[in-house]
């Protein structure tokens, strides 16, 4: 039997989260951009691997997991400003000369992951075949091209660290998998399939970003380029390790965290 007096009720519940949206919502991102900041901080001081490595003091965390889920739920900037607080704030109070590198990486993460999602959202949004397929396909080529080098035993390829090469080529069977599933079974959320692509887009920034800053880092010290790149190289399978969890890790909070916040009627926090 149907109720009106229920429908009624949510209708009253929808119309004063409007007003309260309406009247504190800025009030309301800055404190969820403060939340996700220290959640980012918590991230890193309680779940912390150290990894040796020849630049840089990397090591495992999920701070990077935060940061991509914030930019999911609140956007893309605001979840990279609440990374680049939390994660920032930790670097300068423990790794002082990393907090420029980690401000400008966290950022990016979240605005490349907020940017790419967003193109999800929305009632003309369509699937993102093309980005999925484009994704899989460039990391299935990288990826074979530095397991052929390494397995050559060409020199150049020697400092490619073999993680990076089980990523790049495990990252792209399973967009390739996704891309399939979607496509024969016609369904799958635009949104969903555009989340996961902007968290691949997020990590591609920071694995990116990683490699640059610990290449001039090490020739500010008075490393030849190639020796460098080389060394930056060598400094990368933490980050993809990171990478990986982030995307993961992301993704399955990301869906029953947007359901319990559309349950519980208070969409307009989420972005649009």
């Amino acid at each position: 039997m149907i109720h009106p007096e229920r429908f009624e009720g949510d209708n009253r519940m929808k119309e004063q989260n409007q007003k309260y949206s309406k009247g504190t919502r800025h009030l309301l991102r800055i404190v969820l951009i403060a939340l996700f900041a220290g959640m980012a901080y918590v991230a890193l001081t309680v779940f912390r691997i150290p990894y040796p490595a020849p630049v840089g003091t990397p090591f495992i965390h999920l701070g990077n997991m935060v940061v991509i889920l914030a930019a999911l739920l609140i956007g893309g900037w605001q979840g990279g400003l609440s990374g680049s607080i939390g994660m920032g704030l930790f670097d300068l109070i423990f790794y002082p000369t990393s907090a420029f590198k980690t401000v400008i990486l966290k950022f990016g993460i979240g605005l490349f992951t907020g940017l790419v999602a967003r193109l999800g959202r929305g009632e003309k949004s369509r699937h993102p075949y093309w980005g999925l397929g484009t994704a899989s396909a460039v990391s299935l080529v990288i990826g074979g091209i530095l397991l052929f080098g390494k397995l050559s035993g060409q020199e150049s390829f020697a400092a490619v660290p073999a993680i990076a090469c089980v990523f790049l080529l495990t990252l792209g069977v399973l967009l390739a998998l996704v891309l399939l599933v979607a496509v024969c079974r016609k369904k799958g959320d635009p949104e969903i399939l555009f989340a996961i692509l902007g968290a691949v887009s997020g990590i591609a920034f920071n694995v990116a970003g990683e490699f640059v800053f610990g290449t001039v880092e090490k020739v500010l010290a008075g490393s030849a380029l190639p020796v460098a790149m080389g060394l930056a190289l060598a400094s990368l399978p933490a980050t993809f390790i990171n990478g990986a969890f982030s995307i993961v890790g992301a993704i399955l909070l990301y869906v029953p965290i947007k359901a319990a916040l559309h349950r519980a009627h208070l969409d307009d926090l989420l972005v649009k």
